[in-house]
């Protein structure tokens, strides 16, 4: 490896952009527990009250669908506080956060305006659904919660409307068990969707541009876990075929309740002289079956595409000849581990690991043979290694062991171990070329502030490494800290 290899070929790329962080409702015994903590639980009940509060006063004003005049044209408008709240709950701690606030205050609602408890309890799913649908498509679009950038402020007002529609089907449910005449079920419908959009637009928008970044880092700071940042593609699918479930029995219910209020004579019949009450109930019959087929088919594609994208996620994390992590995924481990290392109050080095002459064992006996040599050296590196450390193939015969939670005190004896492991017996014990030996000079950084920067480390280690090769080879060299000298 040249000086001009090692500074130039390969550079590190900045951190991925993702979209925002959340923690598993399970933390709630963690707030609990810690004095400093609780005001986030009691700020969580309270948002909860909140929003059961203006839930029921949302019936009982009549904030449904009310109507106003702009420009000459009509509109109605819903006003709603408990979506705002429940989507600002789930952008800054999470889904199951902000669902159960929306949830309560949909249940409250629905109890305040005589619905039957079972169907209050099916309809109050649809803003669980609302709220998840939003902070689904923001994490899966990788949206920044503090919508910075025009592409953020673009992709989650899209996400905002379309959740707002879908969600607005429970409409048909609230209409028919009320038995609103259809110019006011069409006003109700119209004021859901247009109420949301504009809560979205006016309140939460601002909300979270300007109070966003404030609020999480006080939020982050109340939990000792880091939070988490991607879901897998198989809850992805469970989560929209539960929720496509929902919204078509919500629809299949409120149609059918719609027909059986129309009080439609029995012997009442069509205009080619069918009676019409059977016609109905097989109009009714065919929806529910149509939606059930939607659902399945939605359900079994959907499936399909999680286990392709799954695998060819975890291909695309993993090298294919070793089984290492993949260069690509570091900067995402990285700032996962600086951060739970700044938690613990620990340290985070790097060992930047490249075999030596091993081009040789190439240019010898051919790439088959240094293909099987690769794989056992990251076989004996892994081995040397702590069972919270991290190995990535780097690229040709260089890997990367990132050290979490870490004394700087360790970082010498194991970048010691992995060295001797590899050179301690011959890689390879092949019967038509005999033994292959290898040895690796191993490079050792580390980061005295976290978070750190991935790319200043690994250029630390990587230099260390180069200086390991210019001592001769086969040895360890740790980096000095920045204004000290050499280890």
């Amino acid at each position: 490896m040249t000086e001009s290899q090692r500074t130039v070929a390969r550079p590190l790329r900045g951190l991925p952009e993702r979209g925002p962080d959340w923690w598993p409702i399970g933390e709630l015994g963690q707030l609990g527990a810690r004095p400093r903590a609780r005001r986030l639980l009691v700020l969580w009940l309270a948002a909860i009250a909140l929003s059961v509060a203006t839930g029921v006063l949302n019936v009982a004003a009549g904030w449904n669908g009310v109507e106003f005049e702009l420009g000459g044209l009509d509109f109605a408008v819903t006003i709603y506080p408990p979506f705002v709240v429940s989507v600002l709950l789930a952008l800054w701690l999470g889904p199951t956060w902000g669902g159960v606030p929306i949830y309560l205050a949909n249940l409250a609602s629905a109890l305040t305006s005589g619905m039957p408890l079972a169907m209050g309890a099916l309809f109050a799913l649809a803003g669980v659904i609302e709220t998840l649908m939003l902070w689904g498509s923001v994490v899966a679009l990788r949206v920044d919660p503090d919508l910075r950038r025009p592409r953020d402020l673009a992709w989650f007002v899209a996400a905002a409307l379309v959740a707002a529609v879908t969600a607005s089907l429970a409409a048909i449910l609230w209409n028919s068990s009320h038995a609103l005449d259809p110019a006011a079920g069409q006003r109700v419908w119209r004021g859901w969707v247009l109420g949301d959009l504009l809560q979205i637009l006016v309140v939460v928008l601002p909300v979270l541009r300007f109070l966003g970044p404030r609020v999480r880092g006080w939020i982050d700071r109340q939990f000792l876990d880091p939070p988490q940042h991607e879901f897998s593609y198989t809850h992805g699918v469970g989560m929209i075929v539960a929720a496509f479930g929902i919204l078509g029995l919500v629809v299949f219910l409120g149609v059918h309740q719609a027909l059986a209020s129309l009080e439609i004579a029995l012997d009442a019949r069509t205009a080619s002289g069918e009676l019409l009450i059977p016609r109905l109930r097989e109009i009714v019959l065919v929806m529910g079956l149509l939606s059930t087929a939607l659902i399945v088919a939605t359900g079994m594609f959907s499936t399909a595409l999680a286990r392709l994208g799954e695998r060819q996620r975890l291909e695309a994390r993993r090298d294919s000849l070793t089984g290492c992590l993949n260069r690509r995924v570091f900067a995402e481990h990285f700032a996962r581990e600086s951060e739970r290392s700044r938690r613990l109050g620990l340290g985070l080095a790097v060992l930047f690991v490249d075999l030596d002459h091993f081009k040789r064992v190439n240019d010898a006996w051919g790439h088959a043979v240094g293909d099987l040599a690769l794989e056992g050296a990251a076989r004996r590196i892994e081995g040397a290694l702590r069972e919270t450390d991290l190995l990535f193939r780097w690229g040709g015969e260089e890997f990367l062991v990132l050290m979490p939670h870490t004394d700087p005190a360790e970082v010498g004896p194991v970048a010691e171990r992995v060295r001797a492991a590899i050179a301690a017996e011959p890689l390879l014990l092949l019967a038509d070329i005999g033994p292959v030996r290898l040895t690796a000079s191993v490079g050792a950084a580390i980061a005295f502030r976290l978070p750190g920067d991935p790319e200043e480390l690994v250029a630390r280690s990587d230099a260390a490494c180069y200086r390991a090769k210019q001592q001769g080879r086969d040895r360890v060299v740790v980096a000095e800290a920045p204004g000290e000298g050499a280890a």
